[in-house]
């Protein structure tokens, strides 16, 4: 059995015009050397992708997990740190989609310091699409599949 080939350490390239959501770093953010702590930027990459749903997908996440009983839980993630983050910093987290499987997601970021657009992060978390009732991975529901398709052109 061939395995694919690996990949390129570095994420597709975003689409002309990637989702942006600007951050500020919060002392909270920070670990004892100053730096953002490293799993608060996969909180980053989350919170982009929340409101990446409301900006390219017409539907808040809380209204499509309340209403529509919906969720989008990462499955796999994987990261490369680059240049850090320090209190006082902004960073603009580009999001976009990548690919979009039967019942998964995979969603590209890149955390890029505002001041200068260093970057300083790179992600891309698989998501799967669960029915919130039967805790059961579900098909990604039409209308998304399409906004997560737009998004990408």
């Amino acid at each position: 059995m061939s395995r694919p080939p690996d990949r390129s350490p570095f994420p597709p390239a975003p689409p002309r015009a990637p989702f942006t959501k600007r951050i500020e770093v919060r002392f909270g953010d920070c670990d004892p050397a100053g730096l953002v702590y490293y799993p608060v930027l996969f909180h980053y990459c989350h919170a982009a992708m929340e409101d990446f749903f409301a900006g390219r997908c017409g539907v808040s996440y809380p209204r499509l997990m309340s209403e529509r009983r919906i969720g989008f839980p990462t499955v796999n993630v994987r990261a490369e740190f680059f240049a850090p983050l320090v209190y006082g910093d902004a960073a603009d987290v580009e999001v976009w989609v990548s690919a979009v499987g039967r019942t998964s997601v995979t969603f590209e970021y890149r955390l890029r310091r505002a001041a200068d657009g260093g970057l300083c992060a790179s992600a891309t978390h698989v998501q799967v699409a669960m029915d919130l009732d039967g805790r059961r991975a579900v098909p990604v529901p039409e209308d998304l599949r399409r906004a997560f398709v737009d998004s990408t052109n």
